[in-house]
């Protein structure tokens, strides 16, 4: 699987994740159900369930977003949702996860959030 670079750290993407899944006998007729656990105005809670041939449910993961926490969210927030839930529930069938269960947009937004902290602290001094 292709990755990228997360401050030095090699990192598979969801998609990429998602190409490994589809692409393996071991998972052919499996699927993925995607589910809306709340959403309002300030953000969204979102579930992505991985279902064997026979439906039952393998492994699931859930996200969080903020609409207001990066500049994608304003308008992709829900998309983002489901694909931070997607490579964790992929993340957790052992797929892509040499480094990171989390998605690449989560990393980088961590990264940013925690640069924000430490400038805030440094201004304060």
């Amino acid at each position: 699987m292709k990755s990228i670079n997360i401050k030095g750290k090699k990192y598979i993407t969801v998609n990429e994740r998602l190409i490994y899944f589809r692409a393996q006998p071991i998972f052919k007729g499996w699927r993925i159900l995607e589910e809306l656990v709340e959403l309002n105005e300030k953000e969204g809670i979102f579930k992505v369930s991985i279902l064997d041939k026979e439906n039952n449910v393998i492994t699931s993961a859930h996200a969080q977003e903020y609409r207001d926490s990066s500049y994608i969210n304003k308008t992709s927030f829900v998309e983002n949702g489901y694909t931070s839930a997607l490579g964790r529930a992929l993340g957790y069938l052992g797929i892509g996860i040499d480094i990171s269960i989390a998605s690449a947009d989560e990393m980088i937004n961590a990264v940013n959030n925690q640069n924000k902290k430490i400038n805030q602290y440094q201004n304060q001094l």
